[in-house]
């Protein structure tokens, strides 16, 4: 019984601990907003669901060139399949295509200045 006793007392410990952190980390969330820093100003150090990715091949010292009207573009996929993902470099876009179900899975290589698909990557697994 004594041991019961000692848990409950220090699980009532690290929950007034708890708590304590918890209002310490809202005081200088409001002192950040306060000084006119908020938390939606700051860059994500990890990609984050449904942001389009646009990766700049130039160097930090050249201006980044806008790329011209291309037209339309076309690209075969098959019944059920979808756009998972894609990632613009320089003139060129990678678009990530997979089946309901994961299979099929594939990157697609798109010129946009030549208007044609320059390749495609296949994805398969081992079945290990």
């Amino acid at each position: 019984m004594r041991a019961v006793k000692v848990l409950v007392a220090f699980m009532g410990v690290l929950i007034v601990i708890g708590i304590g952190l918890v209002a310490y980390g809202l005081s200088l969330e409001k002192n950040s907003s306060e000084q006119g820093e908020t938390a939606t100003s700051q860059t994500p150090s990890v990609p984050v669901a449904g942001e389009k990715k646009i990766i700049s091949t130039a160097s930090p010292n050249q201006a980044s060139q806008p790329i011209a009207p291309f037209g339309d573009i076309t690209v075969d996929i098959k019944a059920g399949e979808g756009l998972i993902d894609y990632t613009v470099t320089g003139d060129q876009v990678t678009l990530h295509i997979e089946g309901p179900d994961g299979s099929g899975a594939r990157l697609v290589i798109v010129s946009l200045t030549d208007k044609q698909v320059l390749g495609r990557i296949l994805l398969e697994t081992n079945g290990q």
